[in-house]
């Protein structure tokens, strides 16, 4: 019997797949190291955002596979498990509705300031309503970094609210989009014209982050920074010292670096900010999907069919 370690707690979709098909199922909390003490017993590991790195490896001589319940891998070291040749595979196009619903979900609040009114509803502030601060979408400019699955699916909801649309991708082939979609070429021009940027684009570890100062200190006063993709992409310090200074400068973000934030981060004592919990894709559907997703690489696996679409390191089977 083959037995999967599940470092996290996932939808049970995935767990009741892989148990009738006869593997041993473990879930087991990853918000402690307890964990470490039983690697060595798995085939398998479902894992969400525990670190595998060269002591996860090393406790883990019987491993075999590992499933990432997520498109995103920045926290397994792919130089380790490649050593080992342990193919690692993502889930497949099961989250970008999710995400790109809330990523709008996140916007249109800003927008609206519906977090803002309904604190002073709340608190017998009903004149709040002659502040005249929300806004309408309608010909406001968003910057959407990468047009992957979920960047192009942000683009069309925000098409039908007749925003204008700019895409920046430098690993895509932008030239037959949509004509009312502009592409951007160089991201350091025109920083002042956008209402709104959205970011849905991975982060490299050698890279700085995409935000800084420098980078903020280009955007109108009054422009909201969405992120549902990295933490790392942000400077979080330069972040915070920009929305200090710019009380219509706004933030709406699900990801933080590190995660979860400390309890004295100093975005949760500001305004101008709305903040999810890194979980833009944990809708009931989309859980259920991520993990009956994981289930089936592992299954697939074992039974030596490979899906080269879900596997990262296709390198370790050349």
């Amino acid at each position: 019997m083959k037995k999967v370690l599940v470092l996290g707690k996932i939808h049970n979709a995935g767990i009741k797949y892989l148990k009738n098909l006869s593997y041993q199922v473990d879930e087991v909390s990853d918000q402690n190291n307890d964990y470490k003490n039983i690697l060595n017993s798995y085939d398998a590991l479902i894992v969400k955002m525990t670190k595998v790195d060269q002591e996860f490896i090393d406790l883990s001589k019987n491993l075999k596979i590992i499933a990432r319940h997520g498109v995103g891998y920045n926290n397994v070291n792919l130089d380790v498990i490649n050593k080992r040749k342990i193919p690692l595979f993502i889930i497949g196009d099961v989250n970008s509705t999710s995400v790109a619903e809330h990523t709008f979900g996140l916007i249109i609040n800003i927008a609206k300031k519906i977090n803002y009114y309904d604190a002073e509803v709340r608190s017998n502030n009903f004149e709040i309503r002659n502040s005249f601060n929300s806004n309408d979408l309608n010909k406001k400019n968003i910057l959407i970094f990468g047009y992957g699955r979920i960047g192009k699916k942000i683009a069309d909801i925000c098409s039908f609210f007749n925003m204008n649309v700019f895409i920046y991708d430098k690993f895509l082939n932008l030239e037959n989009l949509s004509k009312n979609i502009k592409i951007v070429k160089n991201i350091k021009e025109n920083l002042n014209i956008y209402d709104f940027i959205s970011l849905h684009i991975p982060f490299n570890d050698s890279e700085k982050a995409l935000i800084d100062k420098t980078f903020l200190d280009k955007l109108k006063n009054d422009c909201a920074i969405i992120n549902t993709s990295r933490g790392d992409l942000i400077n979080e310090k330069d972040l915070i010292n920009h929305l200090k200074e710019n009380n219509n400068f706004y933030a709406g973000l699900d990801v933080f670096n590190p995660e979860p934030p400390s309890s004295d981060n100093e975005l949760f004592k500001l305004n101008n900010t709305i903040l999810t919990p890194h979980s833009a894709a944990y809708t009931e559907e989309c859980l259920a999907e991520m993990s009956l997703h994981c289930a089936i690489n592992i299954e697939n696996f074992f039974k030596g069919k490979i899906d080269n679409t879900r596997l990262i390191n296709k390198e370790i089977y050349s």
